[in-house]
């Protein structure tokens, strides 16, 4: 009886709990989408919505 539950305690901690963990990582959700873009002029952050970069005043798509 002492050694199934050795066994168990073993096979449940190096076998179960890292496959749990390595699932888990997996899963993570997708980021979200960004709110930035990268002024393609500067390469500076700036909105989504701007039509001009706030740094070098460039037309942004």
């Amino acid at each position: 009886m002492i050694s199934f539950v050795l066994v168990a305690f073993a096979i449940f901690f190096f076998v179960v709990k890292p496959m749990n963990l390595l699932v888990s990582r997996a899963r993570r959700e997708a980021p979200a989408d960004p709110t930035t873009k990268k002024c393609p002029e500067c390469l500076s952050e700036i909105p989504r919505p701007a039509r001009r970069c706030a740094h070098c005043a460039q037309a942004v798509d």
